[in-house]
C-alpha cells in the first residue's frame, strides 16, 4: 500500500530534509510551501511519485483546499508533518502586535487548521500519524523568544488535545522539540557560542528526519500525545 505524507515547509530547512529522507524510505510525499519553483526543484530529486502544492499557510480559510487537491488527485493521506514556521529573536518591548499575529498564524493557527482537516475521513486513513516539528524554546524561554516560544507552546498543547480527540480514528499525534538545528537559517555546526549552550553539538537536520520517519511508521504505533525534546544537552 502506498503511503502519502503531507509535509509543510518542504521547500527548505528541516522540511526539505524530511521530504527527501522519507521519500528514500518508501513514502510518497506531498510537498507544500509558498515557492513553487523550489518545491519542483526538490521534487526532481525524489525517487517516488510526489505532488507539489504551492500555498501560503497564513491563508487560514483556504487550508482545506490543500486537502481537496489531494483528494481530487486520488490521494488519501497517512501522515502530516508540520515543518512550516517563522520566528526571530526580538525582545518583547520591540515585538509589535502584527509580528506576534503573523508568527502565531504561520506556526500555530495553520497547524490547528491542518490538523482539523486531516482528521476528516475524506482526507486521511485510519491509523495515520500527525507530527509537529515544534521547538525546545517553550522549555528554555530564552530572552527574545517570546513570540516564537508562545507559538510553539501552543502547538505543544494542541498536540496533546488532538491526540485525545483523534483517538477514535487511531490517529497518532506527537511533536518533536529540537534545540538548535543546522539549517540555512540556523547556526553553523562549529559555532562555539551555540555549542556552549548545546554541549552535544548543533543538531544535524537529518536526525530530526530519522525520528520523524520513526513516528510516522508502525514502529511507533503506540506513541501518541507525546512531546519529544531533542535538546542536544541544552539545559531547560
Amino acid at each position: 500500500m502506498q503511503k502519502w505524507i503531507l509535509i509543510t515547509g518542504a521547500s527548505s530547512g528541516i522540511g526539505r530534509i524530511i521530504a527527501k529522507y522519507i521519500d528514500s524510505c518508501g513514502y510518497h510525499v506531498v510537498l507544500l510551501a509558498r515557492n513553487k519553483e523550489k518545491l519542483e526543484s526538490i521534487q526532481a530529486e525524489l525517487v517516488r511519485e510526489s505532488l507539489v502544492i504551492s500555498f501560503d499557510l497564513t491563508d487560514l480559510s483556504g487550508i482545506e483546499s490543500i486537502f481537496e487537491v489531494c483528494q481530487n488527485t486520488g490521494i488519501k493521506l497517512d501522515g502530516l508533518v508540520h515543518c512550516a514556521g517563522t520566528g526571530n529573536v526580538v525582545p518583547i518591548r520591540n515585538t509589535s502586535a502584527e509580528d506576534l499575529i503573523l508568527t502565531m498564524k504561520t506556526n500555530f493557527f495553520s497547524f490547528f487548521e491542518l490538523g482539523k482537516c486531516f482528521s476528516l475521513r475524506n482526507y486521511s486513513n485510519t491509523g495515520a500519524s500527525i507530527i509537529a516539528i515544534s521547538s525546545i524554546s517553550p522549555l528554555t524561554c530564552l530572552p527574545g523568544s517570546a513570540a516564537y516560544a508562545a507559538s510553539k507552546a501552543s502547538i505543544n498543547t494542541v498536540v496533546r488535545v488532538m491526540s485525545k480527540e483523534f483517538m477514535k480514528r487511531k490517529i497518532r499525534v506527537n511533536a518533536i522539540l529540537p534545540g538548535y538545528v543546522n539549517t540555512p537559517l540556523g547556526p553553523a555546526e562549529d559555532d562555539v557560542n551555540y555549542i556552549a549552550q548545546q554541549p552535544l553539538g548543533i543538531i544535524k537536520a537529518e536526525y530530526v528526519a530519522y525520528f520523524t520517519e520513526y513516528l510516522l511508521s508502525d514502529k511507533a504505533k503506540y506513541m501518541t500525545g507525546t512531546l519529544f525534546p531533542m535538546s542536544g544537552g541544552m539545559a531547560f
